[in-house]
């Protein structure tokens, strides 16, 4: 079954599917989903391009998975989170000197719910 059947039927009279907010709503959401994560204690578990060694190097604290896709994470002393400015999917996480060190993305439309990191600087 794919994701599109746990929404419904497509209408015949628009050939949308049946409940799938307009694009707008569903930017809304992504933008909110993000906001949700970068201010929660949270990354997802899905890293592109390294490891969980790798991820730990840095001085991130991998905790317990609350899902499939989250887990909980201590970030180093200093260390913020920040949605990116020009896109509702990504947020990076910066060092206590500025520099971006892992960028996160999280696609929290219900209908194609997706979410990984991947780390951007390991050797700054």
């Amino acid at each position: 079954m794919s994701a599109f059947d746990t929404i419904g039927p497509v209408d015949p009279d628009t050939g949308r599917w049946k409940g799938v907010p307009e694009p707008d709503v569903i930017q809304e959401m992504e933008a909110a989903g993000q906001q949700n994560l970068v201010e929660s204690d949270l990354l997802p578990r899905r890293i592109l391009g390294a490891t969980e060694q790798d991820v730990e190097a840095l001085g991130i604290v991998l905790g317990d998975p609350v899902d499939d896709h989250f887990r909980r994470v201590v970030l180093p002393a200093g260390w913020t989170r920040k949605p990116a400015p020009d896109h509702s999917m990504w947020s990076y996480v910066y060092d206590e000197r500025g520099r971006e060190r892992i960028a996160v993305f999280f696609k929290a439309a219900p209908y194609d719910y997706n979410a990984h990191v991947r780390i951007t600087d390991v050797d700054a």
